[in-house]
């Protein structure tokens, strides 16, 4: 394997930094894997400490004599020395993936299945940390402490204990049992670490999705909360979706039988980012409507849906009423603009002409 190149990791850091492939690229795959997981480093912190920790990180993987002979002092001290940052970060990520299996229970399971499987969790980002780079530690007597942690201040406390406390117990376990990494691990072929680090990754998204299907849940105008996949449902159910659809699908054939150079424009359009579209049909004309035929429609109805006359429901008329005010406003103002356009080219065109 060549050396590694600090501009190109700095390159990777600052682009695709929060992906931890910067670190996948120096062939630290597990720290990879905590940076993805955890939208860099716990949301971004991770990946602001790289900026001044790449160079060593690079030192290490080209086994710089430098940063060997350091290691090596290291070593002859005996067991790694305490470092705050390692410490919070397993105490950080321990509680990400902790609360990560939480909010992923479905609801209506009993409680009792958060007890199960939380504690490991907690475990599991608190060994991770502590075994990123030259440390490595114990798994099982942090993992006993996690769930005997649980257990006790649930029993204390009768409720569900803080994933956080968890966190801190797993944590300060973990520093009785670090040793340094005197050997590197074997080096696997990069299909191989890539799998690896997808599955992990099948993991993690597992959880997000099943917290997304069975807990998440939105709050409407009126202050009602429905789940999640319902609103979904409901979406793609909608007038709206439907409606944006059969859109998509006019320019897919229209794609097709005048050719995809206008596309973009195509799907811009559509979107009807002027509000003209919208206008039109509020005022119930075409494209083709000419300014007197837009003023003559907003007359009629202004009237038809004035609130001082209507009489149904006075509410429901001002709403219409501001409606037709601002499409037809909207209409003048690209009428007055497009004719405005169109007459600065023929002022151009004729002033090109008379000049031959």
């Amino acid at each position: 394997m060549g050396k590694k190149s600090l501009l190109l990791t700095y390159i990777l850091w600052l682009f695709v930094g929060w992906l931890g492939l910067h670190h996948f690229y120096l062939g630290r795959d597990l720290h990879a894997f905590i940076w993805w997981s955890t939208f860099g480093g716990m949301f971004g912190l991770g990946w602001f400490r790289d900026l001044w920790r790449v160079p060593d990180y690079v030192d290490d993987a080209n086994e710089e004599a430098s940063y060997i002979d350091n290691f090596k002092q290291k070593v002859k001290r005996g067991t790694p020395q305490f470092n705050i940052s390692r410490f919070v970060g397993q105490m950080l990520v321990g509680y990400f993936y902790g609360f990560l299996i939480r909010i992923a229970i479905p609801e209506h399971y009993p409680i009792w299945t958060t007890g199960l499987v939380v504690p490991f969790g907690v475990a599991v980002g608190v060994y991770l940390v502590g075994n990123v780079g030259r440390e490595t530690g114990d798994f099982k007597t942090p993992l006993f402490v996690c769930y005997a942690s649980n257990v006790v201040m649930a029993w204390l406390i009768q409720q569900e204990p803080g994933i956080m406390y968890i966190a801190l117990f797993g944590a300060m376990t973990f520093q009785n049992y670090r040793k340094f990494r005197i050997e590197r691990p074997a080096k696997r072929g990069i299909c191989k670490r890539f799998f690896m680090i997808c599955l992990g990754g099948c993991m993690v998204t597992g959880l997000w999705v099943s917290f997304l299907y069975h807990n998440a849940s939105v709050v409407t105008e009126d202050g009602e909360t429905i789940k999640l996949r319902d609103a979904v449902n409901h979406f793609f159910n909608s007038p709206l979706w439907k409606e944006f659809k059969d859109v998509l699908w006019q320019l897919y054939r229209e794609g097709q039988k005048q050719g995809w150079e206008n596309m973009y424009d195509d799907f811009v359009k559509a979107f009807d980012p002027t509000g003209e579209q919208n206008a039109l049909k509020v005022l119930n004309l075409t494209q083709s409507a000419t300014q007197e035929e837009i003023k003559k429609r907003y007359k009629k109805l202004a009237r038809e849906w004035h609130p001082d006359k209507y009489r149904g429901d006075k509410e429901t008329a001002q709403s219409r009423f501001m409606e037709i005010q601002e499409a037809y406003e909207i209409l003048s103002t690209i009428k007055a603009k497009r004719a405005s356009k169109n007459q600065k080219k023929r002022d151009d065109y004729n002033k090109k002409f008379n000049q031959r």
